[in-house]
């Protein structure tokens, strides 16, 4: 996870990933934000990108992105009263 200290993301991929930062399903995240499916992929792999999480296994991407937002400080899951 290399990159500037804060790669920042558009507020809607920092909506999408604290939506999504409990592992719901991409269905679920769509559902909670009244969206597409489709959207909320894309949003998320946007994210990663902007990340840098995007080369990782699927099953470690979304936990790492939502761990480094959290620590640049782009998203805030504790007020969405989520645990991280």
């Amino acid at each position: 996870m290399s990159g500037p200290a804060r790669q920042p993301l558009t507020r809607r991929q920092a909506e999408v990933l604290t939506a999504a930062a409990d592992g719901a399903t991409l269905t679920v995240v769509a559902q909670r934000l009244g969206t597409t499916r489709e959207q909320v992929a894309a949003r998320l792999s946007e994210a990663y990108r902007r990340l840098d999480v995007a080369w990782m296994d699927r099953s470690e991407r979304r936990p790492a992105a939502v761990r480094l937002a959290r620590k640049r400080g782009l998203i805030d899951i504790e007020a969405q009263g989520e645990a991280a």
